[in-house]
Order: structure tokens, then C-alpha cells, then sequence
């Protein structure tokens, strides 16, 4: 049975770009390769490539500062009230949380001498949740997901289901994933970094680019009559083939995209675009591609990543890539792949080129993880 649509009544984010892809500072309408600076860790003294939302990296306030940020600007534009607001359901997305409080803290005591420093003094998912239900009078206990690069989309389909079955009136969703030398160092271990850009589906790709974010969807059971984008649903599927990649044949990817048009009662012929998970590492393109087109083995929908503009975010990416389509879908276009020059003739997939005219209709969501989880988000322009 299809799963009821809800309306987006409101949203927000921090990225690298902002709040849109046709930010001035970034790509679109360019030419050449984009990428982010170049910035050293004073852990490793590695050099790596981030896109970062500041420099204010060692500033112990700079989590709650950008979250709270977000929220408010979020439930500004949802226009609940206050009443509302107390009753809303909170749902978080990360798989680092608030990792970069526990590094500044046991820094700042193994320079002062201090024997009782241990690496991570900041235990449990809550402390996040917690703040943000004191800063916003929020009365709900928080639901806080980690499921790697998943995380924040798994957030979105669990905030729907408890809406549709009465728990919550609203539900706001958050995804958070903020510079932290503990996740960067381990994918510059994994060598899974590339050089200088991200380039999903290009012969020449070489890996990933990792960003910061801070996202928040408000979706609720009533429109307010000015949503432009309903939340269908989704699907999610489990691959035990890896930990690190999808199984290279497709399958699963096939089965998450074919459990999410069931769930949803989405027929292939109403996809106008696919917003690829697009990670631009050698194993992924290939998954993501094959399981494209085994779902859709008569008509390929088009497809476009949005990494390339502002990172991979890994827990944050679900609420974020979600936003910035649907900014570009309001502004009338989907977005192109930036960094894309060559085909790979491996994949049989092309993502676009250029921009295309955004119509109404129904888009699909990619999103996967480590772990082996699989998650697609189906939302519809209206």
C-alpha cells in the first residue's frame, strides 16, 4: 500500500554553497573543474581537500551556534507556533554527532597537563537532541539515527511514519555531520580521498570530497498551502556484501529503487529525475549505475549528483542534498553534474550535462552507506 504523501512546509541549511546551488560563489553557469580548499589537520598534518562552512573549527560553541542557527531559520518558514513547536517530533541524522566537541575538549587537557584526558569524554547520541528540545521548548524525547551516510534520509522515512500513524502533528528533522579530524583522518586512511574534485560517472573519477552541514526539514501531516514539495515515502533495503561499498552487480541499489516505487505507488513512468548518491569513488558509480538501470531496464530517467557542489556529508547528506533540490526544483531547473567531462564506458549511465527544466512530478533520492544501507527518498514537485 502506498504510504501518504506529506507536505515540506519548511527547511534550512548551512552548506558550502549556502542555501542553493545557484549561489553566485558557486558553479553553476561556470566552466572548468570546481572543488573545494585545501586545509591541514593538526592531528596528522595531512593535507586534504574540504568543503568546509568556516574556519572556526576549534571554537567550542560552534556546534550548538550552527545548529541552533539552522533550526530557528527552519521553524521560522514552517510558521508553527509555539504550541505547535512543543508538540513536534525531533528526529537527528549524523553518524558524528558531536565528535568535534569531544577532540577540542581532550586536546585542550592534554595541553594543560591534565591525566584525566581521555579521546572521546562526550558519550551517547542524546547531548544534541537534549539542546535542541531546551533551545526550542521542544517536549518530545528525541530519536536520533545512525546509519552512516543514510543517516539523515532514515530520519526523514521514520519522522513520516510516526507522523502518518498520529504520534506527531509535525516532525523535524535533522542532519548534522561538522569537521572533525577523527572521520577525515579515516577516509584519508581508507585512501578513498580525491585530489582535487569530485566527479560522479567520469571515467577519470578518483574519490570523494568530504563537507560539513547542517540541515533541518519540517514535514507535517496539514499543509499551510504553500509547500511546493510533498514527501511520498521511501524505500531501504540492507546489502551484506560489504561494509565499505554496495555489491558491484546493482542488485541492492535495484531492490532499495524498486522497494521505494512500490512503497510509494510510483510508477516508473512518472520519475522525471534521479538526485544520484553519486560519490565518485570507482565501486560506487559502478553499483549506483547498474542498479539504475536493472530498476529502470526500458527508459533510463536522467540523472544528476550534488556532491560535486558541496561535498559528501555522510549523516547530513539525506536533509541537505534534499534541500538544495528542492531550491534548484522552486528556481525551475534540475541540476547539472559539475566535473563531468568524460563517459565511462563501464557504467552506461551519462548524468547531465547542462541544466534541465524542472517540472512537476515525481523525483527520486539516492542514498547509500557503510554498513550495506540502501535508502531512497521519493518526493514530488507539485
Amino acid at each position: 500500500m502506498a504510504s501518504t504523501k506529506l507536505p515540506i512546509i519548511g527547511y534550512a541549511c548551512a552548506s558550502h554553497l549556502g542555501e542553493s546551488l545557484s549561489n553566485p560563489s558557486g558553479p553553476r553557469g561556470a566552466t572548468g573543474q570546481f572543488g573545494p580548499p585545501t586545509l591541514q589537520l593538526d592531528s596528522t598534518r595531512l593535507q586534504l581537500p574540504y568543503y568546509s562552512l568556516d574556519d572556526e573549527f576549534d571554537d567550542p560553541d560552534r556546534t550548538e551556534r550552527i545548529l541552533f542557527e539552522v533550526i530557528e531559520k527552519a521553524l521560522q518558514r514552517s510558521q508553527l507556533s509555539p504550541a505547535e513547536i512543543s508538540r513536534t517530533g525531533l528526529f537527528i541524522g549524523s553518524s558524528s554527532y558531536d565528535l568535534r566537541d569531544s577532540e577540542i575538549d581532550y586536546r585542550q587537557k592534554l595541553e594543560a597537563g591534565d591525566q584525566s584526558a581521555v579521546p572521546m569524554p562526550f558519550t551517547g547520541y542524546n547531548r544534541l537532541g537534549e539542546s535542541i528540545c531546551r533551545k526550542f521548548s521542544i517536549d518530545s524525547e528525541p530519536f536520533n539515527i545512525n546509519s552512516a551516510c543514510t543517516s539523515s534520509a532514515n530520519a526523514l522515512l521514520l519522522a513520516q511514519s510516526m507522523v502518518q500513524q498520529g504520534f506527531y502533528e509535525h516532525a523535524l528533522v535533522v542532519g548534522i555531520e561538522l569537521y572533525n579530524e577523527t572521520t577525515l583522518n579515516g577516509f584519508a586512511g581508507m585512501q578513498l580521498i580525491a585530489e582535487q574534485r569530485v566527479a560522479p560517472f567520469d571515467k577519470t573519477r578518483d574519490g570523494i570530497i568530504l563537507g560539513e552541514s547542517c540541515s533541518a526539514v519540517i514535514i507535517s501531516r496539514q499543509s499551510t498551502g504553500s509547500a511546493s514539495l510533498m514527501l511520498r515515502g521511501g524505500g531501504s533495503c540492507f546489502d551484506p556484501y560489504s561494509i565499505t561499498t554496495s555489491n558491484p552487480d546493482g542488485s541492492t541499489i535495484a531492490q532499495t529503487l524498486e522497494n521505494a516505487l512500490r512503497d510509494t505507488g510510483t510508477e516508473r513512468s512518472d520519475v522525471v529525475a534521479i538526485k544520484t548518491h553519486g560519490t565518485a569513488t570507482y565501486m560506487n558509480d559502478i553499483s549506483e549505475s547498474q542498479g539504475i538501470l536493472t530498476a529502470f531496464p526500458e527508459q533510463t530517467p536522467p540523472i544528476t549528483a550534488i556532491k560535486p557542489y558541496v561535498g559528501h556529508t555522510l549523516g547530513a547528506c539525506g536533509t541537505l542534498e534534499l534541500i538544495l533540490f528542492a531550491e534548484a526544483l522552486e528556481q525551475g531547473y534540475i541540476p547539472k553534474t559539475p566535473n563531468f567531462e568524460t563517459s565511462d564506458p563501464e557504467l552506461s549511465l551519462t548524468p547531465l550535462h547542462e541544466d534541465l527544466d524542472a517540472t512537476d512530478g515525481v523525483y527520486l533520492l539516492n542514498y547509500f552507506g557503510f554498513g550495506g544501507s540502501n535508502t531512497v527518498l521519493v518526493v514530488e514537485k507539485v
